[in-house]
């Protein structure tokens, strides 16, 4: 059987798709290496050229699904029209995926999936962490935010909002989760001390 040469990229892209394929079929759990491999038809060693293991194709995934909200994130800490408070208020309020991420998102949503649930909610907090302390930052440098250690209080922001708003641990009415996604403005004002002069 003759192989096909593709681009790093591109074989890269494949194997996240396929894993990704049978780990909604199969389940995370249940899903090896060497099914990935046989179903993109490379060697292990090909697999082994992009990732170290199976959680490294997860982590990737998740990463790949998540870099298109991080590059807008990193737009809205760039613009200066917009105080710190309001960036963040953004970024836990505007947590909808893509058009192209609601299959990933209704797949890691599955009860079946919990694991690879939680693991999802981990990895999105790690990505948003640098993000969300640049911002706390550039607050504290022009006074808006009073708290002491700020970046440790919008750290467990970040967590608890991870958690408390996402669908897939809690099964809020919409109205529930209305009320709570409304609460976060007060909820960061009194957290960080938002300097009202």
């Amino acid at each position: 059987m003759t192989r096909i040469s593709k681009n790093p990229e591109e074989r890269k892209n494949e194997i996240l798709s396929v894993a990704m394929e049978l780990f909604n079929s199969k389940g995370y759990e249940e899903t090896s290496v060497s099914e990935i491999v046989r179903k993109v038809g490379v060697s292990q060693g090909t697999f082994y050229n992009y990732f170290q293991s199976k959680e490294d194709v997860l982590n990737a995934a998740c990463e790949r699904t998540l870099a298109s909200r991080l590059e807008a994130i990193n737009h809205l800490i760039e613009n200066c029209e917009i105080n710190a408070r309001e960036k963040l208020i953004r970024i836990f309020m505007d947590a909808t995926p893509n058009e192209e991420d609601e299959d990933v998102f209704e797949y890691l949503h599955k009860e079946s999936n919990s694991t690879l649930h939680q693991r999802w909610i981990i990895i999105e907090i790690n990505a948003l962490l640098p993000y969300i302390k640049k911002i706390v930052q550039q607050g504290a440098e022009k006074g808006e935010f009073l708290a002491q250690q700020p970046e440790l209080k919008a750290e467990f922001l970040l967590v608890g909002v991870a958690f408390w708003l996402d669908r897939g641990v809690f099964t809020w009415s919409e109205q529930q989760y209305m009320e709570r996604k409304n609460a976060l403005n007060e909820i960061i004002d009194q957290l960080l001390a938002i300097n009202r002069q």
